[in-house]
């Protein structure tokens, strides 16, 4: 089921979430989990049941407010900086060795890019977004944003979304978000006078790029 917070314009953009969007979150949450543990006793110099505690209060976290639970933003609460956080996960964590292709996520993105051009902004890594995307057999953006696009203003930072505003010269009131977490991919654009709507993950994609198209292509 989608949820539209929207005011009704027509889009002249919309930008995707990867991460639990794209793909079943089930495929992404218990790896990065783990990665997070490994990262606080490795770096951190924290025992097994110090990292085991950090990761049982990210978990509960995603249990109870998925749409609000970004692991950058908890690493980060946790004194790690973006670039730390980012390099490790680099290193230790390969999503896209978990997934399969899905023909159906193409299909919706090709309906969509037909009439409005489509983006992608991730917290991902350049290398580790390619890799998924490859993996799930995604393509077709008309432009991609990662973590090294974005710089020290990842989402849920507005800031993550005016560098795709002023990439694409577009007012934000004229673009539509679409991800699975409310907080993360939806609010921060919704901040700037943008739209969004969320989903459930990608079998939620047909009825969120029916609404858009709808906007685009009014009766």
């Amino acid at each position: 089921m989608i949820d539209v917070l929207g005011n009704g314009s027509a889009p002249r953009l919309v930008v995707f979430d990867l991460d639990g969007t794209l793909y079943p979150r089930e495929a992404y949450a218990e790896q990065v989990l783990a990665v997070i543990g490994r990262m606080f006793v490795e770096l951190r110099g924290a025992t097994p049941d110090q990292a085991g505690a950090k990761v049982a209060e990210l978990r509960e976290a995603m249990r109870t407010n998925w749409s609000g639970t970004s692991t950058t933003s908890f690493v980060r609460a946790n004194g790690f900086d973006v670039g730390q956080w980012l390099g490790y996960r680099e290193t230790h964590l390969s999503i896209a060795d978990g997934l399969e292709p899905d023909e159906n996520v193409e299909r919706e993105l090709a309906r969509l890019r037909e009439v409005v051009p489509i983006a992608l902004l991730t917290n991902n890594t350049r290398a580790s977004m390619k890799a998924i995307l490859d993996k799930v057999g995604v393509g077709g953006f008309t432009e991609v944003f990662s973590a090294e696009d974005t710089g020290h203003t990842p989402k849920p930072d507005p800031g993550a979304f005016r560098v795709v505003l002023d990439r694409f010269g577009v007012a934000a009131g004229d673009v539509w978000s679409v991800g699975d977490r409310v907080d993360i991919d939806i609010d921060p654009l919704r901040r700037l006078g943008g739209s969004g709507i969320a989903v459930d993950g990608p079998a939620d994609l047909g009825a969120a790029v029916d609404h858009l198209i709808g906007l685009a292509r009014p009766a």
